[in-house]
């Protein structure tokens, strides 16, 4: 199993299924359907067992390592994030401004239109 292929599993999945983006056990069952399928097993007749054996002798990739994966890949390329990466980043910034503000780093100036835009300070620091 190398880390390629695995890079090109995840990033086949996440852009072909939306819904993926945000469940790492969805995208796990997904990548493990997948490589089944690879190694020439019918899921339809496995026993969780064998499953169990397979993952146990690394034949299945690490849900660790898939969701790894999927947040380097979300990371670097803004159209595989799902909803929920949007929410954080936005709480988180809302969360930011009110520190910002509480401490006094942060202050919203007005805008005027008559200066150079150059010279206008937004944030008092």
């Amino acid at each position: 199993m190398e880390k390629q292929n695995l890079k090109k599993l995840v990033t086949e999945l996440l852009t072909k299924y939306e819904k993926l983006r945000d469940c790492d056990n969805k995208l796990t069952a997904n990548v493990w359907n997948t490589q089944l399928l690879k190694l020439g097993y019918n899921i339809k007749t496995l026993s969780a067992n064998d499953i169990l054996r397979l993952f146990a002798d690394n034949k299945l990739y690490s849900p660790s390592s898939i969701v790894r994966e999927r947040r380097k890949l979300q990371e670097c390329n803004i159209h595989l994030r799902g909803q929920k990466y949007k929410i954080r980043q936005v709480k988180l910034q809302e969360e930011m401004k009110a520190r910002m503000k509480k401490n006094k780093l942060y202050k919203v100036v007005k805008y005027d239109e008559n200066l150079n835009p150059k010279t206008q300070n937004f944030l008092n620091l």
